[in-house]
Parts: structure tokens; C-alpha cells; sequence
């Protein structure tokens, strides 16, 4: 399945076009390096793939299960997300 999905793996529009990367590139890569075991590296591609992961879980189970401070962990998740997005996304265009 790996290897399949290194075969297919989309291209960015946004970097085609204009040369820079953008906030979600990496992002398949570190997938993929996250399947495979390697945390140190998935790190490394997408910064906030791990955070996402999470927040993307707890929205699946907010759906099912209903927690009172569900929206609240979300909000948070997503968040910090979006900051470490950011923040990853000005350290490519600086260096």
C-alpha cells in the first residue's frame, strides 16, 4: 500500500505555478514516512501532522460519542495546528 501511494502521490498547484511551497506540502510525504515508522522524519516533512492526526481523531469520535468538552479539544486541536502550519510554513520561506 506504501508503495502504491508513493506512485500516486498529487502534485501541489500552488508550487507548480509559483515556485514556493505551500502550507501543506510535506504533507503526503509525511504520511508516508508516518506509515512507515518514522516519526523523526514525518516530523520533519509536515510539522503538524501528528497534532492534526489527533484532532482529526477526537473529531471522529466528538461525532460519535458526544463529550461535553469534545468542541472545545477540537477548537484547541485545530488551533494549534494552524500555528505549527504557520509557523513550519515561515521557516521554509526563510531558509
Amino acid at each position: 500500500m506504501i508503495e502504491w501511494l508513493e506512485a500516486h502521490l498529487a502534485s501541489c498547484a500552488w508550487f507548480k505555478y509559483t515556485g514556493v511551497e505551500c502550507f501543506g506540502c510535506g504533507s503526503q510525504r509525511a504520511i508516508i514516512a508516518l506509515l512507515r515508522g518514522e516519526v523523526y522524519e514525518s516530523v520533519k516533512l509536515f510539522p503538524a501532522l501528528i497534532p492534526l492526526l489527533f484532532t482529526l481523531s477526537v473529531f471522529m469520535f466528538q461525532l460519535i460519542f458526544k463529550w461535553s468538552k469534545g468542541g472545545l479539544v477540537i477548537m484547541w486541536g485545530f488551533g494549534i495546528s494552524a500555528a505549527i502550519m504557520l509557523a513550519s510554513y515561515i521557516v521554509k520561506l526563510i531558509s
